[in-house]
């Protein structure tokens, strides 16, 4: 056997075995952000008690909603800001599957966070031009 022939032969395991395993491993972001919602739900009802600041730490999207700067009708705004509270990790866990399915784990764990980076700065953007 050639030494192509070996190479390409592991690559062609390497390959199998990823495809096998990439599956449900795949999927543990999207699981874990949808696991993580009713401790996320009971950590909020707590931080509610301090002020909507530390509340805006863990859900900025759902801040970002309510914002007056906005100018969404009421009866909008509470509706689609209680469904942000149940959708915003689940839906960091979807964006972060669609990385970590190349096999860029880091890179997955890093778009999550610039996600919710970005909804604190939605919030402080948005607090400043409703002023």
């Amino acid at each position: 056997m050639s030494p192509t022939a070996a190479v390409q032969s592991r690559r062609k395991r390497g390959a199998r075995k990823r495809l096998r395993w990439g599956g449900w491993v795949a999927l543990l972001p999207l699981a874990i952000g949808i696991l993580i919602v009713p401790l996320t739900i009971r950590l909020a009802s707590i931080l509610a008690l301090d002020g909507t600041k530390p509340f805006a730490l863990l859900y900025p999207w759902v801040i970002a909603l309510r914002s007056p700067a906005l100018h969404f009708p009421a009866d909008l705004v509470g509706s689609s800001s209680e469904w942000m509270l149940y959708l915003q990790f689940p839906l960091y866990g979807l964006l972060m599957t669609l990385t970590f399915r190349a096999h860029k784990y880091l890179r997955a764990f890093i778009i999550g966070l610039a996600a919710h980076f970005a909804g604190l700065f939605a919030v402080v953007l948005l607090a400043y031009l409703g002023r």
